[in-house]
């Protein structure tokens, strides 16, 4: 979606506009274009979510039908190995390092994907309580997570898998816009070998993957993003403290590999990835601490 602007907004033209984009895009650290980003021009960054916002979707084409349970089972399983395949794969290269030490940002290319983002962090709070609070609450999470603005259960399809209609918030400095998606989701308790088990799990998984479903048509005024493969996984730690007491953990890994359509430069989608990843935690951690606070925990 194009932000519109105002007629006394400055102009500025096609070929101008990418040459400033290019010195934007040619430094050597996250850090520095975040700082170059808030100093551009309001004509340059008008150009920019013009571009970036512009709607591929052929809106016209939308006449999806309903799957049967099975055929839905069946496309969330493999959206889920999919998932769990890429998120234990080895080489990742990283992107940024948060503040909290063990934070990272990684990337990689994959096969039939792309390129695909991997953070990995550590909460403190047993891994079960995030997963059923994944599972359970997903329409609750934008009450304590800015980074998504809605989220609503379309149909449960059965045990562990259903489909969501989420609204995920902007990056860049709102130079990239909200996009909406449509979600089938999976989740499950993991082995060590990545089967889904009914008890003492190696971890637990919450996947996605963008599907289209009679009555939740791309909108004018938002761009329908693409979910090619994604999950939260989280797995049991346990650490000891300097007193001897012994605590339970979660190593939190988030996969994301999006399409967010309009022609964003690769180098714009690293940044923004990266910044929505280690945003994401802050508030993960904010609301563990709460929790922790009203003894839920």
């Amino acid at each position: 979606m194009a932000d519109s602007t105002s007629k006394s907004a400055p102009k500025i033209n096609e070929e101008t506009a990418e040459r400033q984009l290019n010195e934007l895009i040619n430094v050597d650290s996250h850090d520095e274009y975040e700082n170059r980003l808030s100093r551009i021009s309001s004509a340059l960054a008008n150009w920019m979510k013009s571009v970036f916002n512009m709607d591929t979707t052929t809106k016209e084409e939308f006449d999806p039908v309903w799957l049967s349970i099975d055929e839905y089972k069946s496309q969330a399983n493999e959206s889920m190995a999919n998932a769990w395949r890429i998120i234990t794969l080895p080489n990742w290269t990283v992107e940024k390092r948060g503040t909290v030490r063990g934070d990272v940002v990684e990337s990689r290319k994959v096969e039939g994907f792309g390129k695909v983002y991997r953070f990995t962090g550590v909460v403190n709070c047993p891994a079960r309580f995030l997963y059923e609070e994944f599972k359970n609450n997903l329409t609750k999470l934008p009450e304590w997570n800015p980074t998504i603005l809605k989220c609503e259960i379309i149909k449960e399809i059965g045990d562990g898998v259903d489909l969501s209609y989420q609204v995920t918030a902007g990056g860049g400095r709102g130079i990239i816009t909200p996009r909406d998606f449509v979600i089938l989701r999976r989740t499950a308790l993991l082995s060590r070998e990545g089967r889904v088990v009914d008890d003492n799990p190696h971890g637990y998984i919450s996947s996605g993957v963008s599907v289209q479903v009679p009555g939740y048509p791309p909108l004018k005024e938002m761009v329908r993003g693409h979910n090619k493969v994604g999950c939260w996984y989280l797995q049991p730690r346990t650490v000891q403290t300097p007193g001897g007491k012994i605590e339970d953990q979660a190593l939190f890994q988030w996969l994301m590999c999006c399409d967010l359509k309009g022609k964003i430069p690769q180098f714009v989608l690293d940044v923004a990835f990266a910044t929505v990843m280690l945003d994401y935690i802050v508030h993960v951690r904010k609301f563990v601490a709460e929790a922790k606070a009203r003894a839920e925990i």
